[in-house]
């Protein structure tokens, strides 16, 4: 049976699929930081997404599919799509994670992706920003301050400001992935492959040049494999699995739960704290989340259009 045949996932099925890809993706900051301990950052990242790469390789040469040809507009697009999403996302996440906590920097990257597509969607994609946006921005904002009562400094402050940029990277990314998916040409599995493969080389060889290769030892080399197959791989193919089901909404909610499955992965195993205040503005952000993503959810149905989102680590 071939790809397009398959029946897609019931709803408590694909509901199941994203929670599980989406878990994947919050236990990646753990893995990540403990593999910063021996593999410096722009290197950990590259190969963690160049291995990713190869595994999504041989996943769709193994599953023949109908012949895709990509258009030179398509081809520019997954360029600019890989060059940002698996090169510069990736070195601003993996160097802020090597500055600051787990907790903090996931919860300045989750809360600022919708406050991204929020604004940029208008530039990028020419829909405009609705009223309930502007009041899920506003929890947003709210869920920040209860977080951080206190005014960062220091590297923590130099880690934060990298955890905002890699989101405004990633809303943009997205926004870049729903323009390119419009006229459905496309597998999503391709979307994801082609550009990866293309970010991944590309940082690959700034780390070549910027940081010296690290003797991989056991542990480092089963980080990179379990990234870059389980939790880059395994948890996309979860992922596009999934969304042969739900919307954009669904994907959106459901991408919330890394915010609180990250602070209670990094208490755990790492050891960083777990404060009322912390939960209290996750709990916020989170609701403010949702009101961007049903707001963006109700617009994408008015002009049909409804992609899902990609908020990963």
């Amino acid at each position: 049976m071939t790809q397009e045949q398959e029946p897609p996932p019931t709803v408590p099925q694909a509901v199941g699929l994203a929670l599980a890809a989406a878990f994947l993706w919050a236990t990646s900051f753990v893995w990540i930081k403990q593999g910063l301990e021996e593999i410096p950052p722009i290197t950990f990242a590259s190969l963690r997404y160049l291995i990713g790469a190869v595994a999504l390789a041989v996943y769709r040469l193994a599953r023949p599919t109908r012949k895709v040809t990509i258009t030179p507009s398509a081809g520019r697009t997954m360029t600019a799509l890989g060059l940002l999403l698996y090169a510069v996302v990736p070195a601003l996440l993996f160097l802020g994670l090597d500055l600051v906590e787990a907790v903090s920097f996931n919860f300045v990257f989750q809360a600022g992706i919708p406050l991204v597509l929020a604004f940029t969607a208008g530039t990028l994609l020419h829909e405009p920003t609705s009223r309930w946006e502007f009041v899920g921005v506003v929890v947003v904002v709210a869920g920040i301050y209860v977080f951080f009562p206190a005014l960062p400094t220091g590297s923590e402050a130099a880690g934060l400001l990298l955890a905002a940029g890699a989101a405004v990277g990633i809303g943009v990314s997205n926004l870049l992935q729903r323009r390119l998916m419009r006229d459905g040409a496309v597998f999503s599995i391709d979307a994801t492959l082609v550009p990866m493969a293309v970010g991944s080389i590309a940082l690959l060889g700034v780390a070549l040049i910027v940081e010296a290769f690290p003797p991989l030892t056991v542990r480092s080399l089963s980080l990179l494999l379990l990234l870059g197959i389980v939790n880059t791989a395994v948890a996309f193919t979860l992922w596009h699995r999934a969304m042969k089901t739900l919307n954009a909404l669904h994907a959106g909610v459901i991408a919330t739960t890394q915010l609180v499955e990250v602070a209670l992965l990094a208490w755990l195993f790492l050891g960083e704290d777990l404060t009322i205040g912390r939960i209290t503005g996750s709990v916020i952000v989170i609701g403010g989340i949702v009101i961007v993503h049903v707001s963006k959810a109700k617009a994408a149905r008015g002009v049909g259009l409804d992609v899902p989102l990609v908020i990963e680590a």
